[in-house]
């Protein structure tokens, strides 16, 4: 995440100001990689609790001892999930289910930028 601030009294206006910020963002998107939907797939989040990317423990009142899910969401916003029971497999074995389930998923996914705004598609080379 890159960011920087641009003042309008620094700047010599708001106009002068938001021409700099545009400026600087189109500068930042030729120069900075971005990642591939493969590598922002594989980035652990800081609230991930199962060191894994993508691998979740759920626990419900259908079933009580949990569930470990593997799940990832496609760039064109479908999403898959396999889950497997920790009274049926056990927690450790739930966990490599999923591990594996989420590798399986993971072949999924497409290896192309992961981009949003038109703009940095554009700067990047793809339309």
């Amino acid at each position: 995440m890159y960011s920087k601030t641009f003042y309008d009294l620094a700047c010599g206006g708001s106009k002068e100001a938001k021409a700099q910020a545009v400026a600087w963002r189109d500068e930042q998107l030729t120069e900075v990689k971005a990642l591939t939907l493969l590598e922002f797939h594989q980035q652990r989040r800081s609230n991930n609790l199962s060191g894994v990317p993508g691998v979740h423990f759920h626990k419900t009142a259908r079933q009580p001892p949990g569930f470990r899910q593997a799940k990832i969401w496609f760039h064109s916003g479908k999403s898959l999930a396999k889950s497997f029971s920790v009274l049926k497999f056990g927690d450790e074995g739930a966990y490599r289910l999923a591990v594996d389930a989420r590798t399986d998923l993971l072949a999924q996914v497409e290896n192309q930028p992961f981009l949003h705004h038109p703009i940095a598609k554009q700067l990047s080379g793809r339309t």
